[in-house]
């Protein structure tokens, strides 16, 4: 059986990753949730190297833009350049609500953007959201029917 695969949150901060895990935890998760805390350890999990190199490939990335050291905006466009990686959706869950970032994720490629709550409801109801579209609705790459 094929293990399942993972939504990988890229998040730098301990107080908002462990908000949306605390939430996860109590909801029918559709994925299990695998968390890196900055871009460079992303890069890493993403093209399996180093301490990830058997990593399963997530289903899904749920990205911070503003992190130390190599940031969303980067590992987002490094993502949408690569031919193996590019249907990887995206989303970018920040607390920027900056047009220039907006416009920025969506023009390099991102698939949707959150933007990061600050309280527990609303962080449910963003994760809701988030499973409801991701994980109900939408057919996710690798999702459809084996073509003969």
């Amino acid at each position: 059986m094929e293990k399942q695969r993972p939504l990988l949150l890229v998040e730098d901060s301990d107080p908002d990753a462990e908000a949306l895990l605390r939430v996860a935890r109590r909801m029918p998760l559709f994925a299990p949730v695998v968390r890196v805390r900055d871009g460079e350890s992303a890069l890493d999990y993403l093209y399996r190297r180093g301490a990830y190199v058997d990593a399963p490939r997530p289903v899904l990335v749920l990205l911070d833009l503003n992190m130390p050291g190599i940031g969303g905006q980067e590992v987002l466009s490094q993502l949408k350049a690569d031919p193996e990686l590019r249907s990887l959706p995206v989303i970018i869950f920040s607390n920027s609500s900056l047009a220039q970032d907006v416009d920025g994720a969506y023009a390099g490629g991102a698939n949707s953007y959150l933007f990061k709550p600050g309280g527990s409801e609303e962080m449910q109801e963003a994760a809701r959201a988030l499973e409801c579209f991701w994980f109900s609705a939408a057919l996710l790459p690798g999702a459809g029917e084996p073509t003969e």
